[in-house]
């Protein structure tokens, strides 16, 4: 650059089209690097969200009421009526509720997961990692809980229970870590392996 004028100049802007080149070069990397922890969140986050399913399933299952819960939260969410576990079912508030808590549970996975790599990454054993992980889970699920609750004025009394909401995100946090405990056990093994 010039040093009269305050603006580059066409041959400054030549001169560092290669750092530029390199930069994005660099960039494509760190994206193509970011893509593990999407591919491997996604089933894990399906596992956790899967199994709170499944649990609160059997649950309303022995009830009489199998599907109430997501029915109620998916009328509540996405229609604005009051929550109720006996609105009558239907499919689209299930299955938008279904979708909803899917993806909440992968984002909550892709953070168990990026800190595995970090901790991985610094050192600290797999086994170190487990229960202050599962408990981590355990926390941010209960507090994700607990907001949409405050946030859509459910009373937890109504048919939720805090029991029962404690029981869930103990399973979902349990399957999640557990299953993200293995995954990291196979990743690091054919990492070995390759070496």
């Amino acid at each position: 650059m010039d040093n009269a004028t305050p603006y580059p100049t066409r041959s400054s802007t030549r001169a560092r089209r290669p750092l530029a080149a390199a930069r994005v070069a660099q960039l494509e990397r760190s994206n193509v690097e970011a893509l593990p922890y999407l591919e491997t969140a996604i089933p894990i986050g399906l596992i956790g969200a899967g199994s709170v399913a499944v649990f609160v399933f059997i649950l309303e299952l022995s009830a009489g009421q199998p599907l109430a819960t997501p029915n109620a939260l998916g009328a509540t969410i996405f229609r604005g009526m009051a929550f109720d576990l006996s609105t009558p079912i239907e499919a689209i508030n299930v299955l938008s509720y279904t979708l909803l808590h899917s993806a909440l549970f992968v984002i909550a996975a892709s953070a168990a997961i990026v800190a595995e790599f970090t901790l991985s990454d610094r050192g600290v054993s797999l086994e170190a990692q487990f229960v202050p992980g599962a408990a981590g889970l355990f926390v941010a699920l209960q507090a994700s809980v607990l907001t949409l609750i405050a946030l859509l004025d459910v009373p937890a009394a109504n048919g939720l229970g805090y029991g029962r909401l404690l029981a869930i995100n103990g399973v979902a946090a349990v399957a999640m870590a557990t299953t993200t405990y293995f995954w990291a056990c196979s990743r690091m093994s054919s990492q070995r392996h390759r070496s």
